[in-house]
Order: structure tokens, then sequence, then C-alpha cells
């Protein structure tokens, strides 16, 4: 399998320490770098050594922390970064496995496991996104082999590290975004079947809270801003999906904030 060599780790934390300490782990051997954009700061002293901490201002948002991360990478002369959330822990030969599909397939532009939840139990094995109804849902069934697909996500995700994501995104849709740009020049995202990461999805921005509500409707409108008659549709799904889950009225309040937030009213 492929070495190490060549690759940073970069890990966005913005919440849980407890849950970061499992990511660190699971990197033991790799440069790594965490970006701390939490509200009130890190307690570095609690990390492993060698473990290096890039400061945001705090609370700029996923895309910027990845960012940054993906510059001090660069900058390390490192050319592959793994984004690495800090809810997230790459089980086995995850990282080797995600390495030699990057060297089998040099033309990606982004590379990714299949994230399973703390049962194992399959939560992603890429994004599809409905050309028509932009509808986004995850998808669960597993190729056997090395697959295209639409998007990826980011809780787990290797691609060079001269790519930077849209800063526009703040909290979702932006590994959805990038892997749309990098597939436009070429570049497709590609699943690796073998490769697991198991992710507590949720655990740093529950996933049916208010935050999460509004910026996943802005991130989504976001998505299909060169195609503004999909805005009506995305909506929709969002309050398709509210209702299934028994949304609450703050929920219902974050749906409007995400309006706002890109509409401008």
């Amino acid at each position: 399998m492929a070495t190490s060599r060549g690759l940073g780790v970069i890990i966005p934390h913005y919440s849980r320490a407890d849950l970061l300490l499992g990511a660190l782990a699971s990197v033991q051997g790799h440069p790594t770098w965490v970006v701390d954009d939490s509200p009130t700061g890190l307690e570095s002293g609690a990390l492993p050594s060698g473990v290096q901490v890039l400061r945001t201002a705090g609370e700029e948002g996923f895309a910027r922390a990845c960012n940054r991360g993906l510059e001090a990478v660069q900058q390390a002369g490192l050319p592959l970064g793994l984004l690495l959330n800090d809810d997230a822990t790459p089980l086995d030969d995850c990282i080797p496995l995600l390495l030699d599909a990057q060297l089998t397939h040099p033309q990606a532009g982004a590379l990714a496991p299949v994230l399973v939840d703390r049962d194992g139990r399959v939560e992603s094995a890429g994004i599809r996104v409905h050309r028509h109804s932009a509808r986004v849902h995850q998808i669960t069934r597993v190729p056997t082999a090395t697959t295209r697909v639409d998007a990826l996500s980011g809780a787990c995700l290797l691609l060079a590290s001269h790519r930077r994501l849209d800063e526009r995104y703040r909290f979702g849709f932006e590994d959805i975004a990038l892997c749309r740009s990098l597939a436009a020049q070429g570049h497709p995202p590609l699943l690796v079947p073998q490769a697991r990461c198991r992710h507590h999805g949720g655990a740093t921005v529950p996933r049916r809270s208010r935050a999460a509500t509004r910026h996943a409707l802005a991130g989504h409108l976001r998505l299909v801003e060169d195609h503004p008659w999909q805005r009506p549709l995305v909506l929709g799904w969002a309050l398709i999906q509210l209702v299934h889950e028994g949304g609450s009225a703050g929920r219902m309040g974050g749906l409007w904030e995400g309006w706002r937030d890109i509409e401008g009213f």
C-alpha cells in the first residue's frame, strides 16, 4: 500500500474536544493540523504533542477552517490534504486505501471512504444530486469498485493541498460545491468502497438544531444559484424534511433565516 509521505491531515474543530481526541488518535503518525474554529478557543495543552494548532477568529465556518488547514499543508510542502471532521475516525487501512486509489486514479479531484455510524451501518457511500429536482440525498448502497459519484462528504476527504473550498458556505454543502467544481474541471470525485470511516454525524452541530437547519437551507440555495427556478424546490424539500422529522417552531425559524441569508430579506 501507499505510504503516508506527502499527506497532511486537517481537522477543523468546533465544539467537541472529547471527539477531537479520538480523531487525532486515529491519524497518529501523520502530520496533523487542528484548525480551532470553536467559539471560545481550544485548550491546546490537552492535545498530543506534535499536533499543530491554527486558531481562527472563531465560528468562521467549516470551509474557511478547511482552507486555513489546506494552506498550511501546502506551505509545508505536502501535496495532499485529508480533511477530517473532529467527530470522524478513519478505520483500519482507510488512509492507505485512499492513497492507493489516488495513485491509481490521478485525475480524481477528491476521494473519500464509506462513512459508517457508530453501529457500523452505512451513512454515506457518496452523495446524489438530482439534476432537475435539486434534491440531494446520501447514497447508502455500497459499490464493489472505486466509483464516480456526484459528490462526497467532507467528513473524510482526500484532495490536493492546493485546492480550496468556497467560503461563502459556512456549515454545509461546501463539500458538494467543491466536488461539482472539481468535476467541471475534469477531476471527478471518487468513492473508495473498501475504505471505511466512522462518523458521529451531527455531534458537532446537531443535525436537527435551528442552526443546522438554517445553514443547510442556505447552502442548498447557494448550490442552485445558477438555476433560480430551483430555489422553490429546494425550500419545498427542506419543508418536507422538517415535517417528516416533526420539526419544532425553532427549526421553522431556522428555515426562514436560511432563506433570508441568501435572498437578502
